[in-house]
């Protein structure tokens, strides 16, 4: 990779004057068609390869095109010729060498299901191996992965990761076909679709919280059910395929964010709201405000919601508290504004950051100006407060949707966010891994993997510091484990 000044200053330049339109993703809307499959908004493509073979996972990526995940002396993407990474200079575009620091050590591993999912450790203290659980029409579908051998040592602290080798499944494994209504404890191994077209899941993915499983299903209907199986209420009615979040509260409660339609003298129009435990859903968003995306974060011994009402004109980001009060009801706090973007999509997204300690960041991949378009962050400290500041890193080109997610309560906080590779319209895609510093700057490690589009990204992090990623593509979801290297 080149990194002569000239160079750097010569592609930052192009970056800022190229168009920020789309590059031609598939339009991932949040609502399907009724009676269609509510899965992923993308058509079928060719089937995913065995995954038996880390190669052949690789290559489904993208039907036949992907990285192959066994060329690389490390197993990553090769990174694009471009700028070098700057992540202090606000407005820079950021590129990760393929051995910036996080090399594969198990996967990527090409599932039975494809759609959104959502990483899950059993054990919440011991935070090992992660399950995936799929959304099956409002029911959680649990799948464990089932890589081969772990390579390299325990913990990625305690010596430099050797190349990642085949994530092989083991022969025996099963294809994924758990009972709908399996329980925690009755996951099916998950060795990949071999030579069969993945199943759908729906949209959007589950969330746990305090013992239970949050899903929606085709028709809007949110329900909470106990992990451990039993009885699953109707907890609200949901805007379908809209994004749900759940959280943890002190005392086992659990707090659960979506977005519903109501009818005001405007017209309809989508407005968040939250339910503690099985109790009434109480306005988020102001009435008449909109919402398109929200999302919870453990806060402060509550919690801190975050949602964005992706408008023609501007994209306004607001964030407030929730907490309860001594007789154990939910108390918001100041709904505030905290950045104003440009013009959005519905679609658009976001992710709510947050370290073992200190601030929250929001995350919002959108345009800055008429020319750039990046990941905004702003951060939060104490409470939310009106025109917060941003820190900007700028991708090459615009993209819709980008998905983005990162870590929470564990530091240092990792972002994974999809990006395009270059410039030029219809360029391809690349999942980069990052983390954030003090100050809210992106600083990129390494592109995990590149392919023609990404529809979902989730990340996790384990009690050794290596990273657990899920993705979406056109061609299925994937998992891998990834170790963090200094």
């Amino acid at each position: 990779m080149s990194s002569s000044p000239l160079r750097a200053g010569l592609l930052a330049l192009a970056a800022l004057a190229a168009c920020r339109g789309g590059s031609g993703a598939p339009d991932a809307g949040p609502a399907p068609a009724p009676g269609a499959d509510a899965a992923a908004p993308a058509p079928s493509v060719a089937p995913a390869a065995a995954a038996s073979a880390a190669a052949a996972s690789a290559a489904a990526l993208d039907a036949g095109a992907a990285v192959d995940a066994a060329a690389a002396p490390d197993a990553s993407a090769a990174a694009p010729d471009a700028a070098a990474p700057d992540a202090a200079a606000d407005g820079a575009v950021a590129a990760a060498a393929p051995d910036a620091g996080c090399k594969l050590r198990r996967g990527p591993l090409a599932l039975s299901l494809r759609g959104p999912a959502l990483l899950w450790a059993p054990d919440d203290a011991a935070r090992a191996d992660f399950r995936v659980i799929f959304n099956r029409d409002g029911v959680a579908q649990h799948v464990t992965p089932a890589f081969g051998a772990l390579l390299g040592p325990l913990s990625p602290r305690q010596g430099s990761s050797p190349d990642a080798g085949a994530g092989s499944a083991s022969p025996d494994a099963g294809t994924g076909s758990a009972s709908p209504d399996a329980g925690a404890g009755s996951a099916s191994p998950d060795a990949g679709t071999g030579s069969e077209e993945p199943a759908r899941a729906s949209w959007p993915a589950c969330e746990v919280a305090s013992g239970f499983v949050f899903c929606m299903d085709q028709g809007g209907t949110i329900r909470r059910t106990p992990l451990a199986g039993g009885a699953a209420p109707p907890l609200g009615a949901g805007r379908r395929g809209t994004s749900i979040s759940a959280v943890s509260l002190p005392g086992g409660r659990t707090l659960l964010a979506f977005l519903s339609d109501r009818k005001t003298s405007e017209g309809a129009v989508t407005q968040a709201f939250a339910v503690l435990d099985d109790g009434p859903a109480v306005p988020l968003s102001a009435e008449g405000s909109g919402a398109t995306f929200v999302a919870l974060s453990p806060w402060k011994g509550g919690a801190l919601a975050m949602y964005i009402d992706a408008r023609s004109a501007l994209t306004p980001v607001h964030a407030r508290t929730l907490g309860l009060t001594a007789e154990g009801k939910l108390e918001l706090g100041p709904d505030a504004v905290l950045f104003v973007g440009d013009a959005g999509e519905s679609r658009m997204g976001g992710a709510l950051a947050r370290g073992a300690d200190g601030p929250a960041y929001v995350l919002l991949p959108a345009a800055k100006d008429i020319s750039a378009f990046g990941m905004a962050a702003i951060r939060i400290d104490d409470a939310p407060r009106d025109d917060m500041p941003a820190v900007w890193s700028l991708y090459p080109n615009g993209l819709s949707p980008a998905p983005i997610a990162a870590t929470r309560g564990v530091t240092p906080i990792h972002v994974a966010r999809v990006r395009p590779t270059a410039r030029e319209p219809g360029a391809r895609h690349a999942l980069e891994i990052g983390q954030l510093d003090g100050e809210g700057r992106f600083q990129a490690r390494c592109l995990a993997v590149e392919g023609k589009s990404f529809k979902h990204v989730a990340i996790e992090a384990d009690r050794d510091g290596s990273l657990w990623l899920a993705y979406t593509t056109s061609a299925g979801t994937f998992v891998e484990q990834r170790a963090v290297g200094p």
